[in-house]
């Protein structure tokens, strides 16, 4: 009788594509340093010119990895999903093709939570 073994799983970083070894940062996708940078950057400047309610929207949207980056030419772009978790989004910290994005009346936070994970 046979007995097949699993290759093990290895779980990257979303940040900067380093192995994760401890189960914390395998369930934050992101590894201590990385995870630090996203709270400095969460806390920087950047963060002040958005509403407080937009900034605690998007903070949730980077911890649940509701956002990932993706690569395109020259621009930092990241694909995000909706909060109903129906539809997906292409974002930028410039713009967002949501449909708040698109009336550009306020900043969406699918675009805040692109402008923190740019400034870390």
């Amino acid at each position: 009788m046979e007995t097949t073994t699993a290759a093990p799983t290895i779980t990257r970083c979303t940040s900067c594509g380093r192995t994760l070894r401890a189960a914390k940062s395998i369930a934050a996708g992101r590894g201590p340093r990385c995870q630090a940078k996203v709270r400095a950057a969460a806390k920087a400047a950047v963060v002040a010119e958005f509403k407080p309610a937009t900034v605690a929207k998007a903070l949730e949207l980077i911890a649940d990895n509701g956002i990932v980056p993706i690569r395109a030419r020259r621009v930092i772009a990241f694909r995000v999903v909706s909060s109903d978790g129906a539809n997906r989004y292409l974002t930028a910290p410039q713009a967002c093709n949501c449909a708040a994005g698109l009336k550009a009346k306020h900043a969406c936070y699918h675009r805040v939570a692109a402008t923190i994970l740019a400034a870390a």
